[in-house]
């Protein structure tokens, strides 16, 4: 006899017009507001996951990492054997709506915190005595740390502290030390190939705060900017909380599709994009897409703004020029940072902006009030200025190309050939592209359970449904552990496709 469901009754899935919330964010927001409401009082009985999911037509694993975070930060208690249960927690008093007056939140605020909501209790698993986080292997945004002169970085930072250098303490230049912004376009000019003086350069703490002060002073609110879809999660939302509008222009195997943005948005105010190593892709856009770009931006008035992250690790060639040296009519800005090639918590980044901007950049950087730490300027201009840097980027070139080839040997060892590896010229990442029938997201389920870590493309996608593979980063992982997780992989490939009945199909061809 089949079991019953049982538990609670619980309100229709929300709906968000207008805003293509992943669906565990959907569940998350449901339950919590119904906790909120008073629907689901401390004690009651959920129904089970398996259960919500078939009520509300999502995936399993929606519900399970919903239940996760609202079970972290104290919503939820799941028993094991015995269910999941609404947390015996005080609940917070309702103040009279006629004596208090609450200005609601901005329409971008609410979109981040939808957006947001699953990963607010992460702060919490992160307050650990010693050690942050142990990257998963393959997680494809793990840090290349291990490799790091730390020996050298500290003798740097201990002498930028010197007595010498007491008058750094304090406030800096707005745009950052003239030191740092000559060994920065040094660098450029040497690994990009870029055409730029010192004083295009201004110092910024990340590229975040580079996409701020771009919107700041080239875009107005609701003004439309072409962003890659698929692309970094946290670009949608960043966007949306400046008031811009965003439209997701689609890759293909010769980069950003110039022609679809066209049709899309033909008189969009900016494009951004990473034309070498696009994350989670890994595709280049060719330099016939690269003139056609740069070919609308002129027409349109359009900026372009580069985005170059790990961008200096190439394995089978050099990397072409960036799109900022092919700009004729001063509309690419290219900004990147230092943190993927050194480490995350360096906060370093820069941005290089035409001559005919430079004042009014550096003017609004200064009026934000912000400057990056002088010390840790001085320290990173002797990084660069001593070959340090590039002593570096020389070992992670060639560990890199070691275990992206150890990544290619290993899915020709153990995942079945209708699996295929997306581009792996460049970076330290790559994606495993699926057939439609063997899911991205059941897959990294499976692989979870077994200390392996992979990003479904499929979340990563400003259109729903346009890609399906995992993304895999191999940078930080010796080849043992690239094979070792990889064979799990390929295990877990095989039983998501047999549970979808998708081995049979190709063992029929």
């Amino acid at each position: 006899m089949a079991k019953q469901a049982s538990g609670a009754i619980i309100q229709p899935l929300i709906q968000t017009p207008g805003a293509r919330l992943p669906r565990r964010l959907r569940v998350y927001q449901t339950v919590l507001d119904a906790i909120q409401r008073g629907h689901l009082r401390p004690g009651m009985r959920l129904p089970s996951a398996r259960q919500l999911a078939a009520d509300w037509a999502v995936a399993r694993g929606a519900v399970d990492e919903a239940f996760a975070q609202l079970q972290l930060e104290g919503y939820l208690e799941r028993r094991v054997g015995d269910g999941t249960y609404v947390a015996q927690r005080p609940q917070p008093e309702r103040l009279a709506a006629a004596r208090t007056v609450v200005r609601p939140l901005s329409q971008s605020a609410h979109a981040v915190l939808n957006r947001m909501a699953v990963y607010l209790g992460k702060p919490r698993q992160l307050e650990l005595p010693h050690t942050l986080l142990a990257a998963k292997p393959l997680y494809p945004r793990a840090p290349m740390i291990e490799d790091f002169p730390l020996h050298l970085w500290r003798r740097l930072v201990t002498r930028s502290l010197g007595e010498r250098f007491r008058d750094h303490l304090s406030y800096g230049p707005a745009a950052g030390l003239p030191g740092l912004r000559e060994a920065i376009a040094r660098h450029l000019s040497l690994t990009r190939a870029t055409l730029c003086a010192p004083e295009q350069v201004i110092v910024l703490n990340s590229p975040s705060q580079a996409i701020e002060l771009i919107v700041r002073v080239l875009l107005e609110p609701g003004d439309q900017v072409w962003l890659e879809d698929p692309g970094h999660a946290s670009l949608l939302s960043l966007f949306q909380a400046l008031h811009i509008a965003v439209v997701g222009v689609s890759f293909d195997d010769r980069g950003l599709d110039v022609a679809a943005g066209r049709a899309a948005a033909p008189q969009a105010a900016a494009v951004y994009l990473h034309p070498l190593t696009q994350f989670p892709l890994g595709v280049r856009t060719d330099s016939a897409r690269r003139s056609e770009l740069l070919h609308w931006a002129d027409e349109s008035g359009a900026w372009v703004i580069e985005g170059n992250f790990n961008d200096e690790i190439a394995h089978d060639a050099e990397a072409p020029a960036a799109f900022q040296a092919l700009d004729r009519s001063d509309r690419v800005l290219l900004m990147g940072t230092f943190e993927g090639i050194m480490f995350p918590s360096l906060r370093l980044a820069y941005l290089v902006v035409p001559t005919r901007l430079v004042d009014v950049f550096i003017a609004m950087r200064g009026l934000l009030g912000d400057h990056t730490n002088a010390s840790l300027q001085l320290a990173m201009a002797a990084f660069i200025d001593e070959g340090h840097l590039s002593n570096h980027l020389r070992a992670l070139r060639l560990h890199s190309r070691e275990r992206r080839d150890a990544l290619v040997q290993a899915v020709r060892r153990h995942v079945p050939p209708w699996a295929r590896l997306g581009p792996t010229a460049a970076g330290t990442f790559a994606c495993l592209h699926l057939p439609a029938a063997v899911r991205d997201m059941d897959v990294v389920r499976r692989i979870r359970e077994h200390g392996v870590m992979a990003i479904a493309l499929s979340s990563t996608c400003i259109t729903p449904g346009t890609w399906n593979a995992l993304v895999l980063g191999y940078g930080a992982f010796e080849p043992k552990a690239i094979d070792a997780a990889v064979r799990v992989i390929g295990r877990a490939l095989v039983e998501v496709a047999r549970a979808a009945s998708y081995q049979g199909e190709v063992a029929k061809k």
